[in-house]
């Protein structure tokens, strides 16, 4: 449980890999020039965590780029430590590789004086920057700095922090415990080769079997510059994206060219991280340089229903990453990518659709498994039953499922009827039937029942043998019908039976004549999201899933997307982010009113009403007195823009009287009113 309001016990902050000077020394001028354009991002970073005011702040290493033995070292752990006082609490330093020296690694295999961690070295960092290794304490909590480039070095201060972190652990145990370091013991698996990125054997697998038994609730690394997540132990590992630049060997990600500047200083993957601390658990959010947005939510502090992301896009794909580190750039260096992961965080989305391959492929079914442990609930597509191998895979994972969908021609739905319902019987999770139809379009966008074919869902309603076989049926609310509506025609389909719908939401489309850049069609799509989500909070017993989580941008369809290709946030996922945070737990009846200016779903609350407000592509014929009721129209109320996250108190008179009808750039925004004290 957490404190009676709700909120975290405290919070503190997490940066990583400044990189805060080269040889031309350290500057914060704002310049153009690669050491000016770094500092300047770092300074405005520390400016922006100082206001947030965390209980601490730890820096992850690599706090100046300089190695140990470079001349310009003092004067830039100098303007490090300057530039730091701006934190008017607490800082704690971790040790990192351009600070102390490297570690020892296949193509280093012993000590040297000129590139790797030594004695002097070790001496040169505590004189600038203190100790090497330490504890502190922060609210019965934990929490633990260590040096990481020792492990495997063969030096007295190697063993004698293998001694210090034994017996701090020993002395503290069945306290709450985080570690940081610079180095994470893996990216991706914990059997991975030695890499420059992780902790090399035989240190990885001694350090790992160290922290088991006490229960180490959170490690948190930098120096790979990029965000990973895995879970060992019950242990939640991260490694934190760099505050000032990003490393341009894991731009192999993306399935798209990033500018060459991007690649160095993408403000999306550059930023910190801040983490919450409740009694029951963490929550960590990465907070991006060019973020500037004050709601943030997580899929692990979701506090009510949520959209469910269709990840027909790949989501836990393994890249090789061409990495000019080590020995490197002899091997292959396959490296599974996250950042879809950090994406779907962001935005709080716990349920997940996912093709029956995934839970088949050994490596995805391992990372379905953990997620399902986190809270995640998935949905399984296939087409046609089960055989024997997919059924096992349904078992196994049968905790994190939340339905499946048999997909199968209407030919073949009469021949279901029996395995259907053998499936229904032995399973926890629901059975839906999918419909596609022999035609272009039903292989793309256009799949499910729809509510207009009526016979069609005539015929679907007739088959007595479907009665008891599944749950319901996939209905797909077609691109130009807005969900809440379509919402309303299924309840109308199903109003006589037994059976649930799951909504299929769908933004890709055939885009024969728009361009991808096209303002309206861009607009169509943000609200389309933005009603999808505030449909799925107010309905929390029916599945409502969008496909539109990745920008696509070729091919005969197309859609904006929540993200880009670089995984990287655009306006719908940020207005998914607020509404996740805005929209209360529990909402009820909600109505659609279509106005002149606005297309207006209103839904009551706890706390009164929540208007969700999106331009009408459409003008409207009726004026918006006439359909929404005086009292409603003159409450005030808090307006958010759901893009920006900017608010002002108004009321939704005096928002229409300020907008000019013919202006259809306008966003999705959310008015909050509460409740009539008459």
């Amino acid at each position: 449980m957490n404190n009676e309001d709700g909120h975290p016990l405290f919070s503190f902050a997490i940066i990583a890999d400044s990189h805060l000077a080269n040889e031309k020394g350290f500057a914060v001028d704002g310049s153009t020039s690669a050491t000016g354009k770094i500092g300047g991002k770092y300074c405005d970073l520390l400016h922006r965590v100082n206001a947030m005011n965390p209980a601490f702040v730890v820096h992850l290493g690599d706090f100046a780029d300089p190695v140990p033995v470079s001349p310009h070292y003092e004067e830039s752990a100098q303007a490090f430590n300057e530039a730091c006082k701006v934190l008017t609490m607490p800082c704690y330093l971790v040790p990192g590789n351009h600070d102390i020296g490297e570690k020892i690694h296949t193509a280093l295999p012993g000590l040297d004086d000129e590139v790797s961690i030594t004695p002097s070295a070790i001496s040169q960092y505590q004189q600038h920057f203190g100790p090497q290794r330490h504890s502190f304490q922060h609210n019965d909590c934990l929490f633990i700095v260590l040096n990481t480039m020792l492990m495997n070095s063969g030096l007295e201060d190697e063993q004698e922090q293998w001694q210090w972190l034994e017996q701090t652990l020993h002395d503290n145990a069945g306290k709450r415990m985080f570690v940081f370091a610079h180095y994470p013991p893996f990216l991706s698996s914990r059997f991975e080769p030695d890499y420059y990125d992780n902790i090399d054997e035989p240190a990885r697998s001694r350090f790992l079997d160290m922290l088991e038994p006490h229960n180490v609730e959170g490690y948190y690394a930098g120096h790979v510059h990029n965000f990973f997540y895995n879970q060992i132990n019950g242990m939640h590992q991260f490694v934190v994206p760099s505050a000032s630049i990003i490393r341009i060997d894991y731009t192999e990600f993306y399935r798209t060219a990033p500018t060459r500047d991007i690649c160095r200083f993408d403000p999306a993957k550059t930023g910190f991280f801040w983490v919450d601390v409740h009694a029951d658990r963490h929550v960590p959010h990465l907070i991006r340089s060019n973020n500037k947005s004050p709601y943030r939510t997580h899929s692990w502090n979701s506090t009510g229903a949520t959209v469910t992301m269709d990840l027909r896009i790949p989501w836990c794909e393994e890249t090789d990453v061409a990495t000019p580190w080590g020995v490197e750039i002899f091997e292959r260096k396959l490296i599974r990518n996250d950042y879809p992961l950090s994406a779907l965080w962001e935005m709080g989305v716990t349920d997940l659709r996912i093709p029956v391959s995934d839970i088949l492929n050994a490596r995805v079914a391992s990372r379905v498994k953990q997620l399902s442990a986190l809270g995640h609930r998935f949905t399984v597509v296939m087409f046609g039953m089960p055989n024997e191998e997919r059924r096992a895979a349904l078992v196994e994972h049968s905790t994190g499922i939340r339905a499946v969908e048999v997909v199968a021609l209407f030919s073949q739905w009469q021949g279901l009827a029996a395995p259907l319902r053998e499936l229904r019987r032995a399973s926890a999770f629901e059975v839906y039937l999918h419909a596609v139809r022999p035609e272009v379009q039903g292989w793309t966008t256009n799949h499910g029942l729809h509510a207009d074919l009526t016979d069609e869902v005539d015929w679907v309603l007739q088959q007595a043998d479907l009665r008891d076989a599944v749950n319901g049926f996939v209905f797909g609310v077609r691109p130009d019908m807005p969900p809440c509506d379509g919402y309303a025609a299924v309840e109308r389909c199903l109003s006589n039976s037994t059976f649930k719908p799951l909504l299929h939401v769908p933004c890709v489309r055939m885009d024969w004549i728009k361009m991808p850049s096209d303002k309206t069609s861009r607009q169509r799509e943000v609200c389309r999201v933005a009603e999808a989500v505030f449909l799925a909070r107010a309905n929390p017993d029916i599945s409502v899933v969008l496909d539109n989580f990745v920008e696509v941008d070729r091919g005969y369809g197309n859609c904006r997307g929540m993200v880009d290709r670089l995984y990287n946030p655009k306006d719908a996922g940020r207005i998914t982010t607020a509404l996740g945070c805005l929209l209360p737990q529990r909402m009820t009846n909600p109505v659609v009113v279509d106005t002149q200016h606005h297309r207006v779903i209103l839904s009551q609350s706890d706390a009164g009403h929540e208007m969700l407000i999106i331009p009408n592509n459409e003008t409207a014929s009726v004026e918006p007195k006439d359909v929404l009721a005086d009292e409603l129209s003159d409450r005030p109320g808090t307006l958010v823009d759901l893009v920006t996250g900017e608010k002002r108190v108004t009321n939704y008179r005096s928002l229409i009287a300020s907008i000019d009808s013919a202006d259809k750039s306008q966003v999705p925004m959310l008015l909050s009113l509460k409740r009539s004290q008459n």
